[in-house]
């Protein structure tokens, strides 16, 4: 069946070949509506079925399906909401041109394969174009997205298995070459990122003198000084694993005893064992003699993504979309001016790298075979 739909689409390819592409950019720009909703809603745990209705993020007023148009409907509101009239993301506009058009260039890039594998190809770009866009707002990643792009490039690697592996034409080959690919892409991840947690995730000073501290919210973070020293909650607690610990510390109003302060995100043990929530405490301060910060290197979604890539890209892809995802970070750090310290998601990066091999990897990497070759002659 499948032979007989790759025959079917091979021949409508070549009678008519912007047909399929622009069937697909039709159904892109309709799903990248739909990523619109999940990006919304799902970093805020809200069901993307309930309401079934989109509505305004401004007013929560209901969107009718009239000016619910994709692409379409943005430019003719020219970017206002017709309920509010308050300004809509520019996000909402690129999400569904960008799924327009990686759907289209996926059914021109793989037009030799059946529909079916394009479409299983769509869904993992699909997951990747809505975590890319959660990392980049929230700086989280979302397994559940992860995993429904694993498991299309899985299914892809079965009904397909040349693509994934190269050559190999059985099923269970390519199944296992989507699987190892994968679980290897995330294993390599959470090694480097245990790696450099032990390089450079500890950081430890001693003041060698009691100084005021204080915890306090200023904007949207808090913010803890400890003299002339000033650091940020978003930076000390990127993962929620990270923990800081103050020396030779004192609470004011928390009794005279000294010790250590062990905060979490949300948290603070006091030296008696107490807890206490940050969010009931306007402000803390106090004394301390030091500091020590334990940080993870590698956010664990970067280690999600991994499997996500791997399991369609193979090892190759994994490699490729770590070099390209840290020179492409470098790029945007300097073109951005983000300074040292300051929180940068590495997820964006990571799938820009595994887009470009999708399209482009296996020439990429049969000339760097070529190169290595001649360069070992």
């Amino acid at each position: 069946m499948l032979e007989a739909l790759t025959i079917y689409t091979q021949a409508v390819n070549l009678e008519a070949p912007w047909l399929l592409p622009l069937c697909f950019a039709l159904i892109g720009a309709c799903i990248g509506s739909f990523l619109n909703v999940v990006i919304y809603r799902m970093p805020r745990g809200l069901s993307v079925r309930e309401p079934s209705r989109s509505f305004c993020p401004n007013c929560k007023a209901g969107i009718p399906w009239y000016l619910n148009l994709p692409i379409l409907s943005w430019l003719l509101l020219r970017g206002r909401s017709a309920c509010c009239h308050r300004p809509i993301a520019l996000r909402y506009w690129l999400v569904e041109v960008a799924g327009a058009a990686m759907f289209a260039a996926i059914s021109w890039a793989f037009s030799s394969e059946d529909v079916v594998t394009q479409l299983l190809i769509c869904v993992w770009a699909a997951a990747l174009l809505a975590s890319f866009c959660i990392d980049w707002e929230q700086m989280a990643v979302l397994p559940s997205l992860t995993l429904i792009a694993a498991g299309a490039g899985l299914c892809v690697g079965a009904l397909s298995p040349w693509l994934v592996t190269g050559g190999a034409l059985l099923p269970v080959d390519g199944l296992l070459w989507s699987a190892c690919g994968g679980i290897g892409g995330f294993l390599l991840f959470r090694l480097v990122a245990i790696l450099g947690r032990l390089l450079f995730g500890h950081r430890r000073e001693s003041f060698g003198m009691n100084l005021p501290w204080s915890l306090k919210q200023v904007g949207d973070d808090l913010e803890l000084r400890m003299g002339e020293l000033c650091l940020l909650w978003s930076e000390l607690f990127m993962e929620d694993r990270n923990r800081l610990t103050l020396h030779g510390a004192v609470a004011d109003g928390q009794g005279e005893q000294v010790g250590d302060l062990r905060f979490s995100v949300d948290a603070v043990e006091l030296p008696d064992g107490r807890r206490l929530e940050l969010e009931h405490c306007e402000v803390l301060s106090g004394t301390c003699s030091g500091y020590s910060a334990q940080r993870e290197a590698m956010g664990s979604g970067d280690a999600w993504l991994a499997l996500a890539i791997g399991a369609l890209c193979g090892w190759q892809g994994v490699i490729f979309a770590l070099v390209a995802g840290s020179v492409l970070g470098i790029l945007w750090a300097l073109i951005a001016r983000i300074g040292r310290g300051q929180p940068m998601p590495f997820g964006p990066t990571l799938i820009l790298g595994a887009f470009i091999w999708l399209f482009w990897g296996q020439p990429l990497w049969y000339a760097y075979l070529d190169w290595a070759e001649r360069f070992a002659l």
